[in-house]
């Protein structure tokens, strides 16, 4: 199993994932769990160095650096950063940003690139073929009180989605063979972590836990029938409300954990 790279999928990726009602809730639980470490304001002085590990298209660190950080993007898809840098130059961001392609593994040896006070890593682990070792590389990037914005796909969710359609012998295949991505053009992920196995990686990585929260608790157990009856607002309100309970939290599609170095 390889690294996956996204060159191919990039449109439908950013439609998919980032885009509608699926990408405000992602947005509204990231901008709550990072409020308490991002300045008000971002002046000369407190704008902060962030680096968008897999960032894609970087749709979170361009907010970022629109509010005043210094933000540098990096990739493997030449396609994904593309189209980062487009839409950096759209918002009149050049300055602020930096695109640089190159892997995960290879961030805290790139002279490039400073230590982060600010570290993001959003749907990434899933698709490596060693996320613990790539977790460790990560906390390495850090400075000294900064903070990783870790976001995985959940493997409980899918394991309970087989379950909710009957999909039992898939389930058990997926199991007993490792792999749970589904064919070349899906956006399920090869790899999907389950939040106590990477929760014990960030502690053996000597980072400790801030904030724990589900992303989409209850959004893809609705019918669509009922999400378009249902104001957008509504949802996202309701999905920020128990992304820090259990057991909704166990369930949800994607996992955040922000985490902070010594």
């Amino acid at each position: 199993m390889a690294d996956r790279n996204f060159d191919d999928l990039a449109a439908r990726f950013r439609k998919k994932i980032y885009g509608g009602l699926k990408g405000d809730i992602r947005l509204a639980v990231l901008g709550r769990d990072l409020a308490p470490v991002l300045p008000t304001v971002a002046t000369e002085e407190s704008c902060l160095r962030v680096v968008d590990a897999g960032g894609g298209q970087g749709q979170f660190a361009l907010d970022l650096a629109a509010a005043g950080h210094r933000v540098w993007i990096t990739d493997i898809s030449a396609e994904m950063l593309g189209l980062a840098t487009e839409a950096a130059v759209a918002r009149g961001l050049e300055r602020q940003v930096t695109a640089l392609q190159l892997p995960l593994q290879d961030l805290k040896s790139d002279p490039g690139i400073p230590p982060a006070q600010l570290l993001l890593c959003h749907a990434v682990l899933e698709w490596l073929e060693q996320p613990q070792q790539a977790l460790v590389d990560l906390a390495a990037c850090l400075e000294p009180g900064g903070y990783l914005s870790l976001t995985f796909y959940n493997r409980r969710a899918l394991e309970f989605r087989l379950l909710q359609r009957g999909s039992l012998r898939q389930l058990d295949r997926n199991r007993d063979s490792g792999y749970w991505g589904g064919h070349p053009g899906s956006l399920t992920p090869q790899n999907p972590l389950l939040p106590e196995e990477v929760m014990g990686w960030v502690q053996q990585a000597g980072l400790s836990l801030v904030a724990h929260s589900g992303i989409r608790c209850f959004h893809d157990f609705m019918t669509p029938e009922m999400r378009d009856k249902l104001p957008p607002a509504a949802i996202v309100e309701k999905e920020l409300e128990y992304s820090r309970v259990d057991p909704y939290r166990q369930l949800a599609r994607y996992v955040h954990l922000l985490c902070r170095r010594a």
